[in-house]
């Protein structure tokens, strides 16, 4: 039996302070309004943040990995990228899910999916097409992020960062 305070919550009102409910209705509100806003790119949100995590992982992320400054100037060409598994860690997305998202990406080839050589891991390199439709969707991202920044403001959206940062730690630390 859990007995930390949890007899002095009244489990009605849990929903009111539990930091999950709240950070997944607010997630919920904010990728509606990305979406909204990326609509006319015909792009859903969490396909450009994982298109994001791949181009991330091809340039100074991937550099850090220890991957040389050859696989940059690749990715800025549509090669280089990472392997799902990073994909998934960098983007905190379960492989099944992943898969699921690449696919469509895969589909309207934005991406390919090759086989690294040597081993069985799957690289995912964003083609040219998808560095081009990045290109598309980044102003209507950019519109959409600086209307919410202003609507937060600045100072508060560098704090809402920092504090973001610091519950996805600290789940990851109490997780194990």
């Amino acid at each position: 039996m859990i007995r930390d305070g949890a007899s002095q919550l009244n489990w009605l009102n849990a929903g009111a302070v539990c930091l999950n409910f709240n950070l997944r209705r607010t997630s919920r509100a904010v990728t509606q309004y990305y979406d909204e806003a990326l609509k006319p790119t015909g792009v859903k949100v969490t396909q450009f943040t994982i298109l994001m995590a791949i181009a991330s992982l091809s340039t100074g992320a991937g550099r850090a990995a220890g991957r040389s400054s050859q696989d940059g100037q690749a990715a800025a060409q549509g090669a280089a990228g990472g392997s799902i598994t990073d994909i998934a860690r960098l983007a905190m997305v379960d492989r099944t899910t992943l898969t699921r998202s690449l696919k469509i990406l895969e589909d309207d080839k934005l991406i390919e999916i090759r086989k690294a050589q040597p081993g069985n891991k799957r690289r995912v390199i964003i083609t040219a097409k998808g560095i081009k439709k990045m290109k598309e969707i980044y102003p209507y991202w950019f519109r959409a992020q600086r209307e919410l920044v202003k609507k937060l403001t600045p100072v508060k959206t560098r704090e809402l960062r920092h504090l973001l940062g610091d519950i996805k730690n600290s789940a990851e630390v109490l997780h194990g």
